[in-house]
């Protein structure tokens, strides 16, 4: 049974919850013909509560720890994996697979 708060589930390592974005745009390679900077493509986020990081090391509940402001999960992958070979990854953070910020 997960720990509520004020009848939300509490987000720990070990909640099993899950995120998913909305698509971010990322280059691709382009087929033909050639160019430089590649093609944009929407790539799906997600990432699981067990890949957290910045967590509370004081704070645990239900056996994981818990998320606070500024933690963090690892983008799952393939995530945007395939834009890699293009110059310019992720249009935003020009990233491949970094993290996911949670507020």
């Amino acid at each position: 049974m997960p720990t509520t708060i004020g009848g939300k589930q509490v987000i720990t390592t070990s909640s099993n919850h899950s995120f998913v974005g909305p698509p971010a745009v990322s280059n691709i390679p382009p087929m033909t013909p050639p160019k430089p900077d590649g093609v944009p493509a929407p790539f799906p986020y997600t990432g699981r509560s067990a890949t957290g990081k910045g967590t509370s090391g004081k704070l645990k509940v239900g056996g994981g720890k818990a998320f606070v402001a500024g933690s963090h999960v690892s983008v799952d992958p393939p995530g945007n994996q395939p834009s890699q070979p293009a110059p310019i990854h992720d249009l935003v953070t020009m990233q491949v697979n970094a993290k996911i910020h949670v507020p």
